[in-house]
């Protein structure tokens, strides 16, 4: 797996956004990237132009992202926003100058299809993490853990306050992100390889029947046959499917119990209960605005747990 060069400071990142339309707190992001010694170019598409949803029309957004790419000036790539878009441009984009030299790129979300895409088919790792919209509301977490992963050789991240199941210390190579971007790649050139690997996912505003619709997709594809571990990061799920979760899930506690998270978490475990594999629910990742502590996804990682704590080594 290639790795891109570690930031260091004077570095110059491109800042651009191939998805939906959105806007950021420019006096915050600039003193973020000043803080950590880095020059910013602003690409065409971080502008108060739209074009219907999105931040431009393809066109636009495919030149910008090939710009960020064959820049070998550019050292990070930083993404606006995610919601849709990347799919739209994403088999236009030439990698040649990118895979001859890589640079981080920085984001989430709709940028899984970028994620994906380049591990299957570059070997190359990226990061997933909070985006330029996010930055201003983030939490103090996320963007220290990506100043980390960005700058930082081989380092550790601690969690606690989780739920483990089956926990035991496993290491293989990261891989994931946004689950319903990962089931819609499934049998294209962007598919995800989950083969001896430990699988992120999360997601948002997905009830209960299509998260349960998406894993079986991608458990008939053979996506957990071989798999190390699953790390799931957080899930916000419309509270609407209170009606349904007590048919999704038969073992659902008595009402005065119920939360849809627990709902969701009994979904999971049923859903798994054949595989020996562990299972980290709570993983501070996601599409809150404070809450998405940086993966660098493609890299070796080691995974020491129990049943409330997981310590993430990443190798060298």
């Amino acid at each position: 797996m290639k790795r891109p060069s570690r930031l260091q400071k004077g570095d110059t990142v491109y800042l651009l956004n191939i998805a939906r339309k959105g806007v950021y707190d420019p006096d915050f992001v600039t003193r973020t990237f000043d803080g950590w010694g880095l020059k910013t170019i602003i690409g065409e598409t971080i502008s108060e132009d739209s074009y219907c949803q999105f931040s431009a029309n393809p066109e636009v957004r495919l030149r910008d992202l090939q710009n960020a790419l064959d820049d070998e000036n550019v050292k990070a790539v930083f993404f606006m926003r995610g919601g849709y878009g990347t799919v739209q441009i994403l088999d236009k984009i030439d990698f040649s100058k990118f895979s001859e030299h890589p640079k981080w790129l920085v984001g989430f979300s709709d940028i899984t299809y970028l994620h994906s895409h380049i591990n299957r088919n570059f070997n190359i790792e990226t990061i997933h993490g909070a985006m330029l919209f996010g930055f201003a509301t983030a939490g103090p977490r996320d963007l220290e853990s990506m100043k980390t992963l960005l700058f930082d050789a081989n380092p550790t991240f601690e969690f606690d306050g989780l739920e483990n199941h089956k926990n035991t210390n496993v290491k293989g190579e990261l891989v994931g992100g946004n689950l319903s971007i990962l089931h819609t790649v499934i049998g294209t050139p962007s598919d995800i390889d989950t083969n001896g690997k430990i699988l992120f996912i999360e997601d948002t505003y997905e009830n209960l029947m299509s998260i349960e619709r998406m894993l079986y997709a991608m458990k008939r594809s053979g996506k957990f046959d071989n798999l190390k571990a699953l790390l799931v990061g957080d899930f916000i799920i419309p509270l609407k499917d209170n009606e349904t979760s007590n048919c999704m899930v038969p073992e659902f506690p008595e009402p005065d119990e119920y939360t849809i998270q627990t709902a969701f978490r009994l979904l999971l475990l049923n859903f798994f209960e054949e595989y020996d594999f562990p299972i980290v629910f709570g993983l501070p990742m996601g599409h809150r605005p404070d809450l998405n502590v940086a993966l660098n996804l493609g890299r070796e990682v080691r995974l020491d747990m129990t049943a409330d704590t997981l310590r993430l080594t990443y190798g060298s």
